[in-house]
């Protein structure tokens, strides 16, 4: 048989002891309640606090126009201590909920907070409190351990050593002796994004201008033992001039080269996106067009073998999709060996001899559009109708597309006069009319560009510099508009065997000082895959002598005049005998001298009746003599009584 025990009664000091603790882990508990739900307690407590406060206002049969009155005294010592203490005007703020219970209580005193009264006062109450709840919900879901564990994390990053890259900054860059001394690092933001890796900060100067921290990029990548292409220095978004953006790049974006996937030309802007930033930062983009204005010129330079044709091949796939609205011409002086992969799909010229006749007809097209624009009727914004536009507003308006001519080996064309001349007159004026000029060449020397005029024409619009030796072509193109160090640039990426064909600067749509690299088209064929390729069609309904709708039969012809050439013959060159020059320089006076207005070199070959080449060489002699002067495209007599 079991034996029954019964427990010792405990002690009233051991009972008073099991009590505290009890107390003391009920506190606690509460306390850890308080802390985690502290941002859920302060609406619940307003909204019940309220609702008492009506209960109570009706239950005393106070007025209603005795709440409105005491609101109105509250309402008023809260504006008192507002501007009485500044530092009180936020929490004191009027808000919208305030508003609400000032209606609600004169209602509750009169009516009751039961019933109806009581149901609207809940459900507003809700609308109020829940969405502040749940703006605070990571302080009430977050377990314990998690808490733990971020304030860990917090504590240890508190804890980490100084960024290494302020302390060299501070002790390099920004020194008495450094390149920005003074200056600081601050908003540092590592990233991540399209390719590249790299940390980013804002650059507070000190007495130094934004343009004096972007001359000092090589001085940084010194400081740092960087390569040029890793650490970049722009302009704020605010634009403040006493302040910089200095990146520190670890991984490029521009390794490996892209493919050109799909169209990317912005047919409302413009804007057509060429390849990224190094960076990972957005696309370079040409501004192609301006809406309301007009196509832009673009040069485009490089060394051989950097990547120039594949801007334009990247051009040409674009364009064609247009349905005709972008014609895209392209003229090779080389007789199509600088990009064979383009001739079966756009119109082309050929040749020296090709390109002359083509810019000729240019010329002339330009005087057909100028003219039927100059007879286009519209109606403005106020119903009044008139004629003539004065620009060209956007591809194919009025039935006009959009010419580019795209010159490859530009120099070759550029050394005659007659043909720099045409391209000056197109560049000055064609963008009114729907046509403009690219120019693809290896240098930008101001002699083969044919003259100052030309150049400045062409570095006003779109520009893109790729790899090449000669410092002096940045300064040459982008001038004071870009930082830019294309010199640079190496035939493969730090480090690496991969080639940086294609990268280069840009300034056109976008102008950030940052190497970009152009998009890559490794097969023409591909890429122009169920596309009709470019024609070419002048205003009048004609067409050109050679378009791209007889590539075969030129071809033929060119290939039968080679046959047909000796490389071992020496190369005539027409020859005038001293009293030869003498009559022709008689002749082009006397017609100088009847013309009042001058004629230009084009009228001086037909009417003199000499060959183009040795009229424009009789013309330079005389202004080299000083009996004929140069005004604007024209030559003009310079002494009249002399020769008369």
């Amino acid at each position: 048989m079991a034996r029954r025990t019964t427990p010792a009664p405990q002690s009233e000091q051991e009972q008073d002891e099991q009590t505290q603790a009890l107390a003391q882990a009920a506190r606690a508990v509460a306390r850890r309640a308080a802390h985690r739900y502290r941002r859920a307690v302060a609406p619940h407590a307003t909204v019940a606090g309220v609702w008492g406060t009506g209960v109570a206002l009706h239950l005393a049969d106070v007025p209603a126009w005795q709440v409105l009155a005491g609101e109105a005294a509250v309402y008023a010592t809260a504006a008192t201590v507002r501007a009485l203490f500044p530092k009180t005007r936020g929490p004191l703020t009027p808000r919208w909920w305030q508003a609400g219970t000032s209606l609600w209580l004169p209602a509750a005193a009169e009516l009751g907070a039961f019933g109806a009264m009581q149901s609207l006062y809940f459900a507003a109450a809700g609308l109020w409190t829940v969405p502040y709840v749940w703006r605070n919900r990571s302080y009430i879901t977050r377990p314990d351990p998690k808490r733990r564990a971020l304030e860990a994390a917090q504590q240890a990053k508190a804890l980490e050593g100084p960024d290494p890259i302020a302390t060299r900054w501070n002790t390099k860059t920004a020194g008495k002796r450094g390149a920005l001394p003074g200056s600081e690092l601050t908003n540092r933001e590592e990233f991540a994004h399209g390719g590249a890796e790299g940390i980013r900060y804002r650059v507070t100067l000190d007495g130094q201008t934004t343009e004096e921290a972007m001359e000092a990029r090589k001085r940084i990548c010194s400081d740092f033992g960087k390569a040029i292409n890793f650490v970049h220095v722009e302009e704020p978004d605010g634009g403040e001039q006493n302040a910089a953006v200095v990146t520190f790049l670890k991984r490029l974006a521009v390794e490996d080269a892209q493919l050109w996937t799909e169209p990317l030309l912005d047919l409302e802007t413009g804007i057509l996106p060429m390849g990224p930033f190094e960076d990972g930062a957005g696309d370079a983009a040409l501004q192609v067009w301006e809406p309301g204005s007009g196509p832009l010129p673009c040069g485009i330079f490089g060394a051989m073998r950097t990547g120039k044709s594949s801007i334009l091949k990247i051009a040409v796939a674009e364009f064609a999709r247009t349905e005709g609205r972008i014609v895209l011409d392209y003229l090779d002086p080389q007789d199509g060996q600088s990009c064979p992969d383009l001739l079966d799909y756009v119109p082309h010229a050929l040749g020296i001899d090709a390109i002359r006749q083509r810019l000729y007809d240019y010329q002339a097209e330009m005087a057909r559009r100028r003219k039927l624009l100059s007879q286009v009727e519209w109606t403005d914004e106020d119903g009044v109708k008139r004629r003539g536009v004065q620009s060209y507003d956007h591809p194919g308006v009025h039935g006009l597309p959009m010419l580019v001519i795209a010159i490859d080996e530009f120099h070759l064309v550029a050394r005659h006069e007659d043909l720099a001349t045409i391209v000056h007159d197109i560049l000055a004026e064609g963008s009114k009319c729907g046509m403009t000029v690219w120019t693809l060449d290896q240098n930008v020397y101001v002699a083969g560009m044919g003259g100052g005029d030309v150049l400045a024409l062409v570095t006003s619009g779109n520009i893109v510099v790729l790899r090449n030796a000669d410092r002096r072509i940045a300064s040459a193109t982008f001038g004071q508009r870009m930082v830019a160090y294309p010199h640079l640039i190496k035939l493969y990426f730090p480090g690496t065997r991969k080639k940086t064909k294609g990268c280069g600067y840009l300034l056109g749509a976008t102008d950030r000082p940052v190497m970009m690299r152009a998009r890559h088209i490794p097969r023409m064929s591909k890429a122009m895959r169920d596309v009709t390729p470019m024609r070419l069609t002048w205003a009048d309904g004609t067409t050109p002598t050679l378009s791209a709708s007889e590539p075969a039969q030129a071809a033929q012809e060119q290939v039968a005049s080679v046959e047909h050439v000796s490389f071992d013959a020496p190369v005539q060159a027409e020859v005038l005998s001293p009293a030869d020059v003498a009559t022709a320089q008689q002749s082009m006076l006397s017609l100088l001298a009847a013309a009042d207005g001058g004629l230009t070199g084009p009228e001086l070959t037909v009417r003199s009746g000499l060959s183009l080449p040795v009229a424009f060489r009789v013309a330079a002699s005389l202004v080299e003599q000083g009996l004929a002067r140069m005004a604007d495209d024209r030559y003009m007599i310079a002494d009249t009584e002399r020769v008369s």
